[in-house]
């Protein structure tokens, strides 16, 4: 594989979805390409209803739904109007979780990440609450040991699961080289698939991107030294990853 002397204006976008969308035609008016790519599958987890009853029927000082796939697959799940505060990270989910669940859902202003949430005055002061997690299998434990260390009790229900696709096609990857001066990635699993996905010649290509993340969190799994070519936007929301990517469109003009 070769990386061809041209000036990069292309985005790729890692996250699922399918293209176009209105994210990648809003940037397409802005006279930049996107690619949207996912390394992930999400498919929902069976429906324990024994789990799902016992969720309904006890009291939960505080519910965090962690992205919009654990809104998605709770409500179709059966679950909605369960009396309670409800969280999550950033206005996207808030937004999608307040539409599915029928339910006033809060997320902090500025910093949409676990971080952020926590700073809430709300959840400052938890001893003796109970706080039910709404996520996907696995993922990071900080939120629920954070709210533990606080005095709550904290249970999980995981309503779907994340699936590795794999990535067996050089002609994609080479057209990426050719054109992808920026790559956005919102979460570690994508980026870390992606990595392992790339051949040993597209390194120089990888160190030459823009790279737009969410977190710094995210920032250091990137295993690159120049540093200054990683923007941090401290959301993964739409509005905000758009701003990013029009000032670093200005870059390249």
């Amino acid at each position: 594989m070769t990386v061809n002397p041209v000036t990069h204006k292309a985005v790729l976008l890692l996250r699922p979805g399918k293209s176009p969308d209105d994210f990648t035609q809003q940037l397409r008016k802005t006279g930049r390409e996107c690619f949207v790519h996912s390394f992930i599958e999400i498919e929902p987890l069976p429906v324990n209803k024994e789990q799902l009853t016992q969720i309904k029927q006890k009291h939960w000082d505080g519910i965090v739904i962690v992205s919009k796939n654990a809104a998605h697959y709770a409500s179709r799940a059966g679950f909605s109007g369960v009396p309670s505060k409800y969280y999550a990270v950033g206005p996207g989910t808030a937004s999608f979780a307040c539409k599915h669940l029928n339910t006033a859902v809060s997320c902090p202003t500025f910093i949409h990440q676990s971080e952020g949430l926590l700073e809430l005055s709300e959840l400052q002061k938890l001893q003796q609450q109970n706080w039910l997690i709404i996520r996907g299998e696995g993922g990071r434990e900080l939120l629920a040991d954070a709210i533990r260390a606080r005095g709550a009790s904290v249970d999980y229900w995981e309503v779907y699961r994340r699936k590795q696709l794999t990535l067996n096609d050089p002609e994609l990857i080479q057209q990426w080289i050719n054109s992808v001066g920026t790559i956005v990635v919102t979460s570690a699993e994508q980026l870390g698939y992606f990595l392992s996905s790339m051949p040993n010649s597209a390194q120089s290509w990888l160190d030459s991107c823009q790279w737009i993340v969410p977190s710094h969190r995210l920032k250091g799994l990137i295993p690159f030294g120049q540093s200054d070519n990683i923007k941090v936007t401290g959301s993964a929301a739409d509005a905000i990853l758009m701003n990013a990517l029009i000032a670093d469109g200005k870059t390249h003009d």
